[in-house]
Protein backbone atom coordinates (compact mmCIF):
# COMPACT_ATOMS: atom_id res chain seq x y z
CA UNK A 1 0.00 0.00 0.00
CA UNK A 2 1.36 3.45 -0.94
CA UNK A 3 2.21 5.92 1.90
CA UNK A 4 -0.58 8.30 0.82
CA UNK A 5 -3.11 5.47 0.76
CA UNK A 6 -1.90 4.33 4.20
CA UNK A 7 -2.41 7.85 5.59
CA UNK A 8 -5.92 8.09 4.17
CA UNK A 9 -6.83 4.63 5.45
CA UNK A 10 -5.42 5.50 8.86
CA UNK A 11 -7.34 8.76 8.97
CA UNK A 12 -10.56 6.99 8.01
CA UNK A 13 -9.95 4.35 10.66
CA UNK A 14 -9.38 6.99 13.33
CA UNK A 15 -12.46 8.92 12.18
CA UNK A 16 -14.53 5.73 12.37
CA UNK A 17 -13.17 4.91 15.81
CA UNK A 18 -13.94 8.42 17.03
CA UNK A 19 -17.47 8.23 15.60
CA UNK A 20 -18.12 4.92 17.39
CA UNK A 21 -16.70 6.19 20.67
CA UNK A 22 -18.84 9.32 20.67
CA UNK A 23 -22.13 7.50 20.10
CA UNK A 24 -24.23 7.61 23.27
CA UNK A 25 -24.92 4.34 25.06
CA UNK A 26 -27.95 2.58 23.58
CA UNK A 27 -28.24 5.18 20.80
CA UNK A 28 -31.25 3.32 19.38
CA UNK A 29 -33.20 3.45 22.66
CA UNK A 30 -35.91 6.08 22.29
CA UNK A 31 -39.34 6.72 23.79
CA UNK A 32 -41.51 3.57 23.65
CA UNK A 33 -38.56 1.23 23.06
CA UNK A 34 -38.69 -2.10 24.89
CA UNK A 35 -35.92 -3.21 27.24
CA UNK A 36 -35.31 -6.31 29.34
CA UNK A 37 -33.61 -5.95 32.71
CA UNK A 38 -30.28 -7.79 33.00
CA UNK A 39 -30.32 -7.71 36.79
CA UNK A 40 -32.71 -6.90 39.61
CA UNK A 41 -33.06 -3.10 39.80
CA UNK A 42 -34.38 -1.34 42.91
CA UNK A 43 -35.55 2.18 42.18
CA UNK A 44 -38.31 4.74 42.81
CA UNK A 45 -41.09 6.38 40.91
CA UNK A 46 -40.27 9.80 39.46
CA UNK A 47 -41.15 11.83 42.58
CA UNK A 48 -39.46 9.25 44.86
CA UNK A 49 -42.65 8.67 46.85
CA UNK A 50 -42.68 4.93 46.20
CA UNK A 51 -39.87 2.36 46.04
CA UNK A 52 -40.22 -0.74 43.87
CA UNK A 53 -38.09 -3.44 42.24
CA UNK A 54 -37.76 -4.53 38.64
CA UNK A 55 -36.79 -8.22 38.83
CA UNK A 56 -34.16 -9.61 36.45
CA UNK A 57 -35.75 -10.47 33.11
CA UNK A 58 -38.55 -7.89 33.37
CA UNK A 59 -39.66 -6.36 30.06
CA UNK A 60 -40.22 -2.61 30.42
CA UNK A 61 -41.21 0.17 28.03
CA UNK A 62 -39.28 3.43 27.87
CA UNK A 63 -41.26 6.55 28.79
CA UNK A 64 -38.44 9.00 28.04
CA UNK A 65 -34.68 9.47 27.73
CA UNK A 66 -32.11 12.06 28.81
CA UNK A 67 -28.35 12.57 28.66
CA UNK A 68 -26.31 13.67 31.65
CA UNK A 69 -22.51 13.92 31.86
CA UNK A 70 -22.10 11.80 28.74
CA UNK A 71 -24.41 9.03 29.94
CA UNK A 72 -27.88 8.08 28.74
CA UNK A 73 -30.73 7.52 31.18
CA UNK A 74 -34.26 6.17 30.73
CA UNK A 75 -37.42 6.24 32.76
CA UNK A 76 -40.02 3.49 32.28
CA UNK A 77 -43.82 3.19 32.43
CA UNK A 78 -44.40 1.58 35.84
CA UNK A 79 -48.20 1.55 35.52
CA UNK A 80 -47.93 -0.70 32.45
CA UNK A 81 -46.19 -3.36 34.53
CA UNK A 82 -47.89 -6.20 36.42
CA UNK A 83 -49.58 -5.66 39.77
CA UNK A 84 -46.83 -7.19 41.92
CA UNK A 85 -44.36 -4.60 40.57
CA UNK A 86 -46.60 -1.49 40.51
CA UNK A 87 -48.28 -2.30 43.86
CA UNK A 88 -46.13 0.14 45.92
CA UNK A 89 -47.45 3.04 43.81
CA UNK A 90 -51.00 2.35 45.02
CA UNK A 91 -50.14 3.06 48.65
CA UNK A 92 -48.93 6.67 48.24
CA UNK A 93 -51.06 9.83 48.11
CA UNK A 94 -49.41 11.41 45.07
CA UNK A 95 -48.17 8.58 42.85
CA UNK A 96 -46.43 9.13 39.56
CA UNK A 97 -46.54 6.36 36.99
CA UNK A 98 -43.00 6.77 35.66
CA UNK A 99 -39.80 5.48 37.24
CA UNK A 100 -36.89 7.57 38.40
CA UNK A 101 -34.05 7.85 35.86
CA UNK A 102 -32.08 4.63 35.36
CA UNK A 103 -28.77 4.46 33.53
CA UNK A 104 -29.14 2.88 30.07
CA UNK A 105 -26.13 0.59 30.28
CA UNK A 106 -25.74 -3.04 29.27
CA UNK A 107 -25.48 -4.18 32.87
CA UNK A 108 -28.99 -2.80 33.44
CA UNK A 109 -30.85 -3.42 30.18
CA UNK A 110 -30.88 -5.27 26.90
CA UNK A 111 -32.89 -3.73 24.06
CA UNK A 112 -35.50 -6.07 22.56
CA UNK A 113 -38.25 -5.96 19.93
CA UNK A 114 -41.89 -5.39 20.82
CA UNK A 115 -43.11 -8.57 22.57
CA UNK A 116 -45.57 -10.67 20.55
CA UNK A 117 -48.12 -10.63 23.37
CA UNK A 118 -48.55 -6.87 22.82
CA UNK A 119 -49.28 -7.23 19.09
CA UNK A 120 -53.01 -6.54 19.45
CA UNK A 121 -52.51 -2.77 19.80
CA UNK A 122 -50.14 0.02 18.74
CA UNK A 123 -47.90 -0.30 21.79
CA UNK A 124 -45.32 2.08 20.31
CA UNK A 125 -47.72 4.84 19.32
CA UNK A 126 -45.88 8.13 19.85
CA UNK A 127 -48.68 9.73 21.91
CA UNK A 128 -48.11 13.08 20.19
CA UNK A 129 -50.71 15.82 19.99
CA UNK A 130 -51.77 16.92 16.50
CA UNK A 131 -54.45 19.53 15.75
CA UNK A 132 -55.97 19.06 19.18
CA UNK A 133 -55.99 15.25 18.97
CA UNK A 134 -53.98 13.24 21.51
CA UNK A 135 -53.21 9.55 20.98
CA UNK A 136 -54.23 7.53 24.02
CA UNK A 137 -53.45 3.92 23.13
CA UNK A 138 -52.47 1.95 26.24
CA UNK A 139 -53.68 -1.58 25.50
CA UNK A 140 -56.62 -1.27 27.92
CA UNK A 141 -59.64 -3.04 26.44
CA UNK A 142 -63.10 -2.28 27.84
CA UNK A 143 -66.12 -4.52 27.40
CA UNK A 144 -68.64 -3.04 24.96
CA UNK A 145 -68.31 -0.96 21.81
CA UNK A 146 -67.72 2.60 22.93
CA UNK A 147 -66.58 4.75 25.83
CA UNK A 148 -69.63 6.02 27.76
CA UNK A 149 -70.29 9.77 27.86
CA UNK A 150 -70.14 9.69 31.68
CA UNK A 151 -66.84 7.77 31.69
CA UNK A 152 -65.28 10.10 34.29
CA UNK A 153 -67.58 8.70 36.98
CA UNK A 154 -68.15 5.19 35.59
CA UNK A 155 -66.59 1.74 35.81
CA UNK A 156 -66.61 -1.32 33.55
CA UNK A 157 -64.88 -4.64 32.85
CA UNK A 158 -61.32 -4.11 31.59
CA UNK A 159 -58.52 -6.35 30.41
CA UNK A 160 -54.99 -5.73 29.22
CA UNK A 161 -51.60 -7.36 28.76
CA UNK A 162 -48.78 -5.74 30.73
CA UNK A 163 -45.38 -5.06 29.21
CA UNK A 164 -43.88 -7.81 31.38
CA UNK A 165 -46.34 -10.36 29.99
CA UNK A 166 -49.31 -10.70 32.34
CA UNK A 167 -52.94 -10.82 31.24
CA UNK A 168 -54.88 -8.75 33.78
CA UNK A 169 -58.66 -8.71 34.12
CA UNK A 170 -60.63 -6.28 36.29
CA UNK A 171 -64.34 -6.98 36.65
CA UNK A 172 -65.14 -3.35 37.54
CA UNK A 173 -62.39 -0.86 36.83
CA UNK A 174 -62.92 2.90 36.95
CA UNK A 175 -62.34 4.50 33.56
CA UNK A 176 -60.25 7.24 35.17
CA UNK A 177 -57.35 6.21 37.41
CA UNK A 178 -53.79 7.29 38.10
CA UNK A 179 -52.42 3.82 38.85
CA UNK A 180 -54.16 0.69 37.65
CA UNK A 181 -55.81 -0.91 40.72
CA UNK A 182 -55.39 -4.52 41.83
CA UNK A 183 -56.92 -6.72 39.11
CA UNK A 184 -59.60 -9.31 39.72
CA UNK A 185 -57.29 -11.88 38.09
CA UNK A 186 -53.77 -11.96 36.68
CA UNK A 187 -52.31 -14.72 34.51
CA UNK A 188 -48.78 -15.12 33.20
CA UNK A 189 -48.73 -15.36 29.39
CA UNK A 190 -46.73 -18.51 28.68
CA UNK A 191 -46.75 -18.18 24.91
CA UNK A 192 -48.09 -15.76 22.30
CA UNK A 193 -48.49 -15.75 18.53
CA UNK A 194 -49.60 -13.20 15.95
CA UNK A 195 -50.35 -14.97 12.65
CA UNK A 196 -49.44 -12.79 9.68
CA UNK A 197 -52.30 -10.61 8.35
CA UNK A 198 -54.83 -12.34 10.63
CA UNK A 199 -55.32 -9.43 13.02
CA UNK A 200 -55.21 -12.00 15.82
CA UNK A 201 -53.09 -12.09 18.95
CA UNK A 202 -53.30 -15.53 20.54
CA UNK A 203 -52.33 -15.78 24.21
CA UNK A 204 -51.59 -19.09 25.94
CA UNK A 205 -51.84 -19.41 29.74
CA UNK A 206 -51.82 -22.25 32.26
CA UNK A 207 -55.16 -21.29 33.79
CA UNK A 208 -58.20 -19.26 32.84
CA UNK A 209 -60.44 -16.41 33.95
CA UNK A 210 -64.04 -17.63 34.03
CA UNK A 211 -65.40 -14.25 32.83
CA UNK A 212 -63.39 -14.43 29.60
CA UNK A 213 -63.91 -16.75 26.61
CA UNK A 214 -60.82 -18.93 26.97
CA UNK A 215 -60.53 -22.11 24.89
CA UNK A 216 -58.96 -25.17 26.50
CA UNK A 217 -56.20 -26.46 24.22
CA UNK A 218 -54.74 -29.23 26.38
CA UNK A 219 -54.85 -30.61 29.90
CA UNK A 220 -53.28 -27.53 31.47
CA UNK A 221 -53.18 -24.86 28.76
CA UNK A 222 -55.79 -22.36 27.66
CA UNK A 223 -55.91 -19.85 24.82
CA UNK A 224 -57.50 -16.44 24.51
CA UNK A 225 -57.70 -14.75 21.11
CA UNK A 226 -57.87 -10.98 20.67
CA UNK A 227 -58.81 -9.90 17.15
CA UNK A 228 -58.71 -6.42 15.67
CA UNK A 229 -62.17 -5.99 14.14
CA UNK A 230 -60.91 -3.15 11.91
CA UNK A 231 -63.84 -0.99 12.94
CA UNK A 232 -64.34 1.91 15.29
CA UNK A 233 -66.81 4.11 17.15
CA UNK A 234 -66.85 7.63 18.54
CA UNK A 235 -68.04 9.17 21.80
CA UNK A 236 -69.16 12.80 21.89
CA UNK A 237 -68.95 14.58 25.29
CA UNK A 238 -71.25 15.89 26.66
CA UNK A 239 -73.56 15.71 23.61
CA UNK A 240 -73.77 16.53 19.92
CA UNK A 241 -75.19 20.02 20.47
CA UNK A 242 -72.41 21.19 22.81
CA UNK A 243 -69.28 19.27 21.94
CA UNK A 244 -66.34 19.54 24.31
CA UNK A 245 -64.58 16.29 23.44
CA UNK A 246 -64.63 13.67 20.73
CA UNK A 247 -63.13 10.31 21.67
CA UNK A 248 -62.44 7.57 19.13
CA UNK A 249 -62.36 3.86 19.88
CA UNK A 250 -61.01 0.77 18.09
CA UNK A 251 -63.21 -2.32 18.24
CA UNK A 252 -61.73 -5.72 19.13
CA UNK A 253 -63.18 -9.19 19.43
CA UNK A 254 -62.20 -11.28 22.44
CA UNK A 255 -63.55 -14.63 21.38
CA UNK A 256 -66.91 -13.49 20.01
CA UNK A 257 -67.34 -10.65 22.50
CA UNK A 258 -66.90 -6.98 21.60
CA UNK A 259 -64.33 -4.93 23.50
CA UNK A 260 -62.84 -1.56 22.60
CA UNK A 261 -59.75 0.56 23.18
CA UNK A 262 -59.99 4.33 23.45
CA UNK A 263 -57.30 5.44 21.00
CA UNK A 264 -57.59 9.24 20.80
CA UNK A 265 -59.24 12.30 22.30
CA UNK A 266 -59.82 15.66 20.66
CA UNK A 267 -60.62 18.57 22.97
CA UNK A 268 -62.47 21.70 21.88
CA UNK A 269 -62.29 25.04 23.67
Amino acid sequence: MKPTTQLIAGALFMLGATFIQTQPAHATVVKNSFLKTQRSISTYNSNKHAKFTLPKGTVVQVAGTKHLHGNKYVDVYVDRLSYNIRKPLLSVKKPTVYSHWIRAKGYNFKQIHKPTYLSYYAAQSDGKKSQGKVRTETGDLWKGTRLPVDYATSAAARLRVTTDGYLEYDASSPFVFKVSPKPTASLKVEKASHPMASGETILTTKSRVKQLPFVKKSKDHYQLTITNAEAGTITVVPNTSKVKKILTNWIFKVGKESWYENNSVTTFK
